[in-house]
């Protein structure tokens, strides 16, 4: 065949090869990659360039020998690997292009602009004004689903998840959006109940184990909600008022809960005691303060409490429900607890230095159960003597107990070998308080003071105190009552044989000299009675 025919052929063959490659790069660029785009017309320019020479290279001086040849073929694979290449790259971004229009339509976000869909949804509404509602759904054990498989799979398990709620809900006119850990719902209604009825359906449609690679993996969902305002004027602070109250949600036990301006200004407050409680320990900010507990039958000092205060530099000081719940949650209680324990064994010498052998109480934490280090502090202290058993008394909640009452047996045991005392605190407002008593062995119980408060003779808390005092007495275990305040309420615990009494009729909490000085003159007022 003549070398020109074939010349000729060829031309007009990467010629059209050319101009879809131009259409191809055209078709690129409505993907809004522009930096791909311009790359790839760069390329192309370049090979239209070296196209363009070899073509008018041959017209000029023809096909001197076999290399010409060469060279013709070796132009049209290049041409044809160009437009392949382009062609294969089109595909791509165009079957990635109709996934996320699929995804979009069920709400889910793509990888790599995951926020973009839902925060324009809301940018709109926010500047609309139309009245709309925010949830936001966490999955409170992700870390754990994630480390049992991988967090691929369980981007899977959300996406699912995302599915059944829409199928759920699917005459609810909600948008969803998802990203690989938490679930996105907007919604037009603002009525807290209808809101509070959804998130019930979807929390029972999550509570099903969703299988996923032949792995079970059961949803523990968190909600939080948002309903709009006029306040409200960026998204970023809806976003993060969703954030608040599913921490609360979390905190409270509830299926799902609303925010509430109240709320950042707690989460502020929580934030500065954390940034406080950093330094406390090391500036040595805290206080011991000493509650006298008596014997019921003559008003003699049985013991102490030790209630640890947290003086401020401008005279305020912040109470211990406040900053002991942020220190648990922080991991900063055992070191509170450390100092607790150092400061009683200091402060019991001082008593005995004045002729006081009392015994005094020190509140255990739920995280002091878990581990060894209060046991050998505890241990340490008693084998340098520095500390003798019988003079403390270690106070555990219900709740603590509760949290995980394996752990919590197995400590109190070797607290209890060890010559400890142990009171279970806070006795009767736990769910499981005879089965406490039934597993783990007590020497001391300490009767709630919302029992003893509300108590008169016939009513039911009189009846749950009476009966508490005999079971107690009959499982060889002392009693006392805690938050008595009158004459009145001394005597009637008097009377149904609690042991020992604690609270304002007694005296007020008191710093340690100051404590010191008023039970001498409790001593002293009690010499002088027998005397008499």
């Amino acid at each position: 065949m003549d070398i020109n025919i074939v010349f000729n052929v060829l031309t007009v063959f990467n010629i059209l090869a050319l101009l879809y490659s131009m259409l191809l790069i055209k078709r690129i660029g409505f993907h809004n990659v522009k930096r791909i785009k311009t790359y790839l017309s760069i390329i192309f320019t370049f090979y239209f360039c070296g196209f363009l020479y070899i073509e008018g290279y041959f017209i000029k001086h023809g096909f001197v020998d076999h290399s010409g040849t060469a060279v013709l073929v070796i132009s049209t694979i290049a041409t044809q690997t160009l437009v392949m290449t382009l062609w294969i790259i089109s595909r791509l971004l165009n079957h990635f292009l109709i996934i996320k229009k699929i995804n979009n339509s069920y709400g889910i976000l793509v990888s790599g602009n995951k926020s973009v869909t839902y925060t324009k949804s809301l940018s709109s509404k926010v500047e609309l004004g139309v009245p709309f509602s925010f949830i936001k759904i966490k999955i409170n054990n992700n870390k754990k689903l994630i480390d049992s498989s991988t967090d691929r799979i369980f981007g899977k398990v959300v996406s699912h998840a995302v599915l059944i709620l829409k199928k759920t809900l699917k005459n609810k006119h909600l948008d969803f959006f998802h990203d690989n850990r938490e679930i996105i719902i907007i919604s037009y209604s603002t009525s807290k109940d209808e809101l509070t009825h959804i998130a019930t359906e979807m929390h029972d449609a999550l509570m099903s184990p969703i299988l996923m690679n032949e792995q079970h993996f059961l949803l523990q969902p968190i909600m939080g909600c948002v309903i709009s305002t006029s306040k409200i004027t960026t998204v970023e602070e809806i976003v993060k008022q969703a954030d608040i109250a599913c921490y609360k949600a979390k905190k409270l036990g509830l299926i799902i809960d609303f925010y509430r301006s109240t709320y950042t200004k707690s989460i502020h407050e929580e934030v500065e005691i954390l940034n406080k409680l950093i330094y406390a320990i090391p500036n040595n900010e805290f206080e011991l303060h000493y509650q006298p507990i008596v014997n019921s039958i003559d008003k003699t000092i049985h013991g102490y409490e030790a209630l640890i205060r947290w003086p401020q530099e401008d005279g305020t000081m912040i109470p211990p429900d406040k900053f002991i719940k942020v220190a648990e949650n922080n991991n900063y209680i055992k070191g509170i607890t450390r100092w607790v324990v150092n400061q009683v064994t200091h402060d019991i010498a001082g008593f005995k230095r004045e002729n006081l052998h009392p015994q005094v109480h020190i509140n255990v934490s739920t995280l002091d159960l878990h581990d060894d280090d209060l046991y050998d502090q505890l241990f340490t202290l008693v084998r340098s003597q520095k500390l003798h058993p019988s003079d403390v008394i270690l106070e555990v909640t219900e709740s603590a107990l509760m949290t995980d009452v394996d752990s919590a047996y197995l400590m109190l045991s070797k607290l209890s070998e060890l010559g400890f005392y142990i009171s279970i605190d806070d006795f009767g407002t736990g769910y499981s308080s005879l089965s406490l008593l039934r597993v783990l062995s007590f020497n001391q119980i300490k009767i709630d003071q919302s029992f003893i408060r509300n108590m008169s003779i016939g009513n039911s808390d009189y009846a749950i105190v009476a009966s508490t005092i005999y079971l107690a007495h009959s499982l060889g275990c002392n009693v006392v009552a805690e938050g008595v305040e009158d004459k009145e309420l001394f005597h009637e615990l008097k009377e149904l044989g609690c042991d020992y009494i604690q609270g304002y009729y007694i005296s007020k909490p008191q710093e340690f000299t100051k404590m010191v000085h008023w039970s001498l003159k409790q001593v002293e007022r009690e010499k002088q009675l027998v005397l008499a």
